[in-house]
């Protein structure tokens, strides 16, 4: 018989050894935030991978030869979905265009909400309410968005450089004329003092991070190193980083932990597998969507990946496709619809409605087919989740919200199942 001292003292030491590695834990997390993208990132491509390797292996294929072939394949796939994705972008003559569009399209929405003529002009009862605080704002913003005089010369240089009809030219040109006339109202030294202050980040960066690109570019590099050996860690694991946990334990909790680590690993694969084919499914509803309200190809496939990465989020993930869409919407001039039915000026509604399908039929056949039970918990839970994780490790805390909270839940059921199988508690 143990002493019942010596109990004592092993359940004071295992409790405070428990306390003290998770506050290691939850410091080690807060320091080497900016670790968890890259490590995250190496972890899931070695977690969908992990089937491949154990198809080749059975293939006869020797284990070099099946990572070296799945590393080969993973390159080949990032570079060309990378490289198409960046073709989709506009370039530097592009964006000038884009910005005298965005200026003209915001200013005729400005004109158009508040019921006015021109600047200058009496509006609508809006205009009374939040006119005076609308107006800095949006001279702030013309400010901020304008040509300076060196890409006015490079935007006529690309105007005339033969890339555009003559109708497509002569519209770009009335809405540069038109944002170079506006007739702002004069803003009020207090006014203008508040308007500076509100200042765009953007405008703002030069002045408070005096750092070169190719600083910027080793910082950056130094923190996505780790993602190779991440991936290749794991996709090489045969089993000794569950041994290495599970040994840190008791051996009378051994069936115990390997029945929970069995259990997170197949609730972790369920939830990754059934979010990325419910995110690719959600992603393709609205790039066909929109292309057939005539949206261009490129700006759909830039939206749908957006909607499609955020719809991991719960809840505040479809709100980021919704603002994608429509912040496209407020800047492109028209549509030009497959759908005869849509008319070409919904430039703003349009994508909303291809939104709102999209998250439909998640709501209605993606999710329940596709995730089935595997991520059942309670709204309220999902929503605090969310919401706790982004204000404790902002945009990847909300990200991660999820995943942690099923591996939680997955723990503490298989505990309290494993603590009554073996009569520890009634």
């Amino acid at each position: 018989m143990i002493d019942s001292s010596i109990k004592l003292r092993s359940r004071i030491f295992y409790s405070l050894a428990f306390v003290f590695s998770a506050a290691i834990v939850v410091y080690l997390i807060a320091v080497l935030r900016s670790l968890i993208l890259p490590s995250l990132i190496g972890f899931l491509l070695a977690y969908i991978t992990k089937p491949v390797l154990t198809f080749l292996i059975k293939k006869k294929f020797p284990k070099w030869l099946a990572v070296t072939t799945i590393i080969v394949g993973l390159l080949l796939i990032i570079i060309g979905v990378g490289q198409k994705i960046i073709s989709l972008f506009p370039n530097k003559q592009q964006l000038l265009v884009l910005r005298v569009q965005t200026q003209a399209k915001i200013n005729d929405l400005y004109l158009d909400f508040f019921g006015k003529t021109d600047f200058n002009s009496k509006g609508n009862f809006l205009d009374e309410i939040f006119g005076s605080e609308a107006i800095p704002l949006l001279s702030s913003f013309n400010q901020f968005i304008k040509l300076n005089d060196k890409e006015k010369d490079e935007f006529f240089e690309y105007i005339n450089s033969g890339n555009f009809t003559s109708t497509e030219k002569k519209s770009i040109l009335l809405l540069f004329n038109e944002v170079r006339n506006l007739d702002l109202p004069e803003i009020s030294a207090q006014k203008e003092e508040q308007v500076n202050e509100k200042k765009s980040p953007l405008a703002i960066l030069p002045e408070i991070i005096p750092t070169s690109e190719l600083t910027i570019f080793f910082s950056e590099f130094s923190k996505w190193i780790v993602m190779p050996f991440v991936f290749l860690f794991i996709l090489l694991d045969e089993g000794e980083i569950k041994k290495f946990f599970i040994n840190l334990l008791p051996n009378r909790y051994f069936e115990m932990s390997f029945a929970i680590f069995d259990n997170v690993d197949k609730a972790l694969g369920r939830y990754i597998r059934g979010t990325l084919i419910q995110s690719s499914l959600v992603g393709s509803v609205i790039i066909l969507g929109l292309i057939l309200v005539g949206f261009k190809p490129g700006s759909a496939v830039i939206i749908g990946l957006i909607a499609g990465i955020s719809n991991v989020i719960p809840y505040l993930g479809p709100l980021i496709g919704y603002g994608a869409g429509i912040l496209y919407g407020m800047i492109v001039p028209s549509l030009h619809p497959v759908i005869p039915f849509i008319p070409g000026d919904a430039t703003i509604i349009a994508p909303v409605i291809v939104v709102f399908i999209a998250q439909f039929l998640d709501n209605t056949v993606f999710q329940p087919v596709v995730l089935g039970k595997s991520v059942n918990l309670h709204p309220l839970i999902i929503i605090l989740g969310v919401m706790g994780g982004g204000i404790a490790f902002g945009f990847w805390g909300m990200f991660l919200a999820i995943p942690t909270i099923v591996v939680f839940r997955v723990i503490v059921s298989t505990v309290y199942r494993q603590l009554k199988d073996y009569q520890l508690i009634y």
